[in-house]
């Protein structure tokens, strides 16, 4: 039997509703289940995401670190305009801090990194040959 793929990502943040304030400014749509302490968003393509208070984490794991994490959250666009049209909507948001300007590389990526309002580094991108469906879905190409 294998593992499978990940399809629910829960982030322990230091203030739930903050960070909930954030991804429903992205657009996403909280889940009919979610509760006050335990926010969560199901996303078109299947991935769940959950908000939970670091402090139920902490007396097993240790404190929240601050800085880089060792990961970043990606999120795939269908197209190179998309990536733009992202960086313009996450420049109206509070909270965010836009690490870059969208670039273009020489891997066939076009994106950019930022930091949620729990200090998660996301990177929005475009990859030249993957296709995104409309609900979501990453083929790479």
């Amino acid at each position: 039997m294998a593992i499978g793929y990940p399809n629910f990502v829960t982030l322990a943040c230091r203030n739930v509703d903050r960070m909930a304030r954030f991804l429903l400014a992205l657009g996403w749509v909280e889940a009919p289940g979610s509760e006050d302490v335990h926010r969560v968003f199901q996303g078109t393509n299947g991935v769940v995401v959950a908000l939970y208070a670091a402090s139920n984490y902490e007396p097993h794991f240790g404190a929240l670190s601050a800085g880089f994490r060792g990961f970043t959250l990606g999120v795939n666009l269908a197209g190179a305009e998309d990536v733009d049209a992202a960086y313009r909507l996450l420049q109206q948001i509070d909270d965010v801090e836009l690490l870059e300007e969208p670039f273009d590389s020489p891997h066939g990526f076009r994106g950019f990194s930022f930091l949620d309002p729990e200090g998660n580094v996301w990177d929005v991108a475009w990859k030249r040959g993957s296709t995104v469906s409309a609900e979501g879905d990453l083929s790479w190409g």
